[in-house]
């Protein structure tokens, strides 16, 4: 048995003790079902084969068009602020509670000040950010003066859109926002029951309107018939999430007999189904919208790769090399550091390689925080007038390697790692190097 399997099987073992309070209810997937979906799966795949696109080392499938804001997802250069921790709709698959207002944060940082993050923003060179929640309209004010004061200081030079359920919104909300410089609005409509006056709304003002939800199984056929609907009031743009079970959706969830798949975390058979058929009958039908799949495998590695770049770019050292999933990397030898170029092992040095019988290779990753609570012996970092502390730590204990084996290493780049080598020691370093490749087969 392989390491790649015996990761999953790991990942199988930690689901089965994540949910203690409900996993005697939660249907997973057998084997039979398991190939029985994918073989729906691929037929879909097959099908749509010359109109599909696939971006993000095959983990994000779309349509027509990719909008700007999730290109720049994927390519690590969008920050998301939660401008709010509290909503005013109650969606069944809503994966945590939103009924905390909250100090505007993101990713171990919190902003109270839009000249904070407009500083964090241009230190770490963001192209884009958006304003979530919660739900930003609930907090208007404070969202407008966050589009306005970032828009003001960047300009075209950085992307910003909000995400909202439109319920609260109004004309004169949506034109000071559009005034303010917003460049996009996507809107929940499965938290309004898919009426679309709430969007109507919108019309003429913010310059691109995208409409964002989680694929639902049974509101496939709802959302096929308003799609012409959507295409006539001007959304350009549909994004489908992955539907994915928390211990704090998993009341509303259960039972509604979903098939769980699985992963990092447990996600919906049905839900990838469902997102693939609206392509599929965007495909069939000719509509002028695009269309992609947010697959939680997408969310889970680019998001999280992305961010770990942004954040170890800034600080890497002479030594270390930055890998593709966002960990830094030492490789040394009695003494001597080595890094990686243009696929072959190179020392500091000029010394040969094969004078080196054995060599040790550590990842680390770095973590930005602004709680003085959570940090030992960090490295204090300012940025504008704020302060923040840098730690690091090893993602996994060292691996020591020899001649033979490194040089099996450094063939994995040869291919982008999307080749998943089956030795443990070579598939722990393949993990820390690379973003895997491909949607995951069902288990």
């Amino acid at each position: 048995m392989n390491a790649y399997i015996n990761f999953l099987n790991d990942l199988t073992n930690k689901n089965n003790f994540q949910y203690p309070k409900f996993n005697d209810q939660i249907k997973w997937v057998n084997y039979y079902e398991a190939l029985e979906k994918e073989e729906l799966k691929n037929k879909l795949i097959k099908k749509l084969q010359h109109k599909l696109n696939w971006s993000f080392k095959n983990t994000k499938p779309w349509i027509n068009s990719l909008s700007k804001g999730c290109q720049l997802c994927g390519e690590g250069d969008w920050s998301c602020l939660f401008i709010t921790g509290k909503c005013n709709a109650k969606c069944f698959y809503c994966p945590t509670s939103q009924n905390i207002d909250g100090i505007p944060s993101t990713q171990r940082t919190s902003f109270d000040n839009v000249d904070d993050y407009i500083q964090y923003l241009e230190y770490f060179d963001f192209k884009g950010a958006s304003l979530s929640g919660g739900e930003p309209l609930i907090v208007f004010d404070r969202t407008l003066n966050y589009v306005k004061n970032i828009k003001k200081y960047f300009g075209d030079k950085l992307y910003l859109w909000i995400y909202t359920n439109g319920i609260l919104g109004s004309k004169e909300m949506y034109n000071q926002l559009a005034n303010a410089g917003l460049d996009e609005i996507r809107f929940d409509i499965g938290a309004s029951n898919y009426n679309l006056k709430y969007i109507k709304l919108v019309k003429d003002s913010i310059p691109n309107i995208s409409v964002e939800i989680p694929a639902v199984p049974e509101e496939l056929e709802q959302l096929k018939q308003i799609l012409p609907e959507l295409i006539e009031i001007g959304v350009t743009n549909l994004n489908l999430h992955q539907l994915r079970l928390t211990n704090y959706n998993a009341p509303k969830l259960l039972p509604k007999n979903y098939t769980y798949l699985h992963g990092e975390q447990a996600t919906i058979l049905e839900s990838e189904l469902t997102a693939l058929k609206i392509i599929e009958f965007v495909a069939d039908n000719n509509l002028k919208i695009g269309v992609n799949y947010c697959a939680f495998h997408f969310k889970n590695r680019f998001q999280k790769a992305g961010f770990r770049k942004k954040i170890a770019s800034k600080f890497i050292e002479p030594s270390l090399q930055l890998t593709d999933n966002g960990f830094l990397r030492s490789i040394t030898s009695n003494g001597s550091s080595f890094i990686i170029e243009n696929n072959k092992l190179i020392s500091e040095k000029n010394e040969l390689t094969k004078n080196h019988q054995h060599f040790e290779i550590k990842y680390k990753g770095l973590i930005l925080d602004d709680n003085l609570e959570n940090t030992q012996h960090p490295k204090k970092i300012i940025i504008g007038n704020k302060t923040y502390f840098l730690k690091s730590g090893l993602t996994q204990t060292a691996v020591n390697t020899d001649q033979n084996q490194i040089l099996e290493f450094i063939k994995l780049f040869e291919n982008n790692g999307s080749i998943i080598p089956e030795n443990k020691n070579l598939f722990a370093l393949w993990k820390n190097e690379f973003i895997e490749w491909n949607l995951r087969g069902y288990f």
